[in-house]
């Protein structure tokens, strides 16, 4: 078995690359898309077909890759039934999937999210969020549930044979792979702890809400793919009159795919803006929009989103069917370190 462990400092997430030694046919699991062309160039190093990509569950942390492998290499996507629904494969407990001789057994490990999946192959277990090398995946969020995770766990994954290698989706203490035996012994989450005492302690964690999640959940939930995003992200959003409130995160992944209008004056604009934002300021705005197409989606941004609201309004009750607002405008997208372009001359 032809086998990789690849890193993404930025995440700390870990992704794997596993192929068949005859066939030449391969699987990654958990991609990150902004390491897509280096999986993509060891791929073809290799001589590797890539038929399969899988990810264990819908990140928070960072975007897959699946849609855009998928799109440069033909390959399938595969996920859980309650998670991407453009997965092209939804994966369920006992299926298997084979590369050429090699059989990729799912596992059914909900917890950290509702749609989480563990892959047992040869004699390794690649449990992805579930269950990490001393530690576990959190259950705050994502239809999260301390209950469930531990039951995978302690029912499923250690119920595998003690030498399993376990490949986890992340590691944050410079581990690179466990043994399920060890885990058992050693896991401070997990050894030696009741049900109840598993679900107390994560209830007591208190972790930050994680950084990406508002771009990643609808970004993964249309496997990554630029042109499922609006889609997604109108699925997602909060509604409002006649138009969504898109969060800063959740917006960026639009640039390219929308057209970001910024409404404010051209002293404030100059100031400061998104790289990609046309200035069309709110006295112009229905006179510009006239021409427009009623299907085009727009994104609007003001200094703090309420300018915006407004202008989103009116351009819904004009027909305009995917208006998005920037909620806390230029003030949160700045909060967030995301990119600007500043002229150095004062706003108004």
């Amino acid at each position: 078995m032809i086998f990789r462990q690849l890193y993404d400092a930025n995440t700390s997430t870990y992704t794997y690359l596993i192929g068949d030694d005859a066939s030449r046919q391969a699987a990654l699991i958990d991609p990150v898309r902004e390491q897509l062309e280096r999986d993509l160039k060891l791929l073809g190093e290799l001589q590797l077909e890539l038929r399969y990509v899988l990810d264990t569950h819908v990140h928070a942390d960072h975007v897959t890759a699946a849609g855009a492998l998928r799109e440069r290499t033909g390959a399938q996507t595969v996920g859980g039934p309650g998670g991407a629904a453009c997965s092209d494969v939804k994966a369920r407990e006992g299926d298997t999937l084979r590369l050429g001789a090699l059989e990729i057994r799912v596992l059914d490990t909900p917890g950290h999210t509702a749609d989480s999946l563990s892959f047992v192959i040869g004699d390794r277990v690649f449990t992805g969020d579930a269950l990490l090398i001393r530690g576990t995946g959190r259950t705050d969020f994502q239809n999260g549930d301390a209950g469930a995770l531990y039951d995978a766990i302690t029912q499923k994954l250690f119920h595998l044979p003690d030498a399993t290698r376990v490949c986890p989706g992340h590691d944050y203490r410079g581990h690179s792979e466990s043994r399920i035996g060890e885990e058992k012994l050693y896991n401070p989450r997990l050894a030696g702890k009741s049900r109840a005492e598993f679900i107390e302690l994560m209830a007591q964690l208190q972790l930050p809400r994680p950084a990406r999640i508002d771009e990643a959940v609808p970004a993964n939930r249309a496997c990554g793919t630029p042109a499922r995003l609006l889609a997604s992200a109108w699925d997602a959003a909060r509604p409002a009159d006649g138009f969504r409130n898109l969060s800063p995160r959740a917006a960026q992944p639009l640039l390219g795919q929308a057209r970001f209008l910024d409404v404010r004056e051209p002293a404030e604009y100059r100031a400061e803006h998104i790289r990609e934002a046309e200035l069309v300021p709110e006295r112009s705005l229905l006179e510009a929009a006239a021409s427009w197409p009623r299907q085009a989606p727009l994104v609007l941004i003001c200094r703090s989103g309420r300018r915006s609201a407004s202008c989103a309004t009116q351009l819904a009750r004009l027909g305009f069917e995917r208006v998005f607002n920037l909620e806390g405008g230029m003030l949160e997208w700045r909060e967030q370190g995301l990119d600007v372009v500043r002229s150095g001359a004062q706003g108004a």
